[in-house]
């Protein structure tokens, strides 16, 4: 009587362990899918992958009074990404992500930001490249909270041939 019992609490403990499994591999998959579109400067296919209430934070964007940048609501987001790709029209961000964690349920990517724009040089692009970290709280498969903290002082930027 006691084997089964060990075999049964084995058993639930293994699925449970599994199903949670399946669970981080799917939320990182949800958040490998939105980074990518954010590194493509995709900005209205990440739209999907936000909850209506997310928050985009990024405190140290300079010339934005104290709190840099910080919108509320997945409608001001995505209005604030397109006046950005109006602005600007970046060709895309470019990530390069050196390291990558999870825990507790924020998704922690730090690198650089290669984001390039078109010139009227033919061959090049503008550049700007800087240190980047981007943290992304996910709750019941949405983005719940993105933060993102950038090296803007120590930006590098010029016309680079385009690759």
């Amino acid at each position: 009587m006691r084997m089964i019992f060990f075999a049964t609490v084995f058993a639930l403990v293994a699925s449970a362990s599994a199903f949670a499994q399946d669970a981080d591999a799917e939320t990182r998959a949800i958040v490998d899918t939105y980074m990518a579109h954010y590194s493509a400067a995709e900005f209205e296919a990440m739209a999907p992958y936000m909850a209506e209430d997310v928050v985009f934070s990024d405190p140290t964007a300079t010339g934005l009074g104290e709190t840099g940048l910080l919108h509320h609501g997945r409608d001001p987001i995505m209005i604030a990404l397109q006046e950005f790709a109006t602005q600007y029209n970046p060709i895309g961000l470019n990530f390069e992500w050196d390291t990558v964690f999870e825990s507790n349920d924020r998704y922690v990517f730090m690198g650089r930001v290669n984001a390039t724009y078109p010139t009227d040089q033919d061959g090049m692009v503008f550049r700007w490249s800087a240190a980047q970290t981007t943290v992304i709280h996910m709750r019941d498969g949405l983005v719940v909270e993105q933060f993102d903290f950038a090296d803007y002082e120590g930006a590098e930027q010029g016309l680079v041939p385009v690759e």
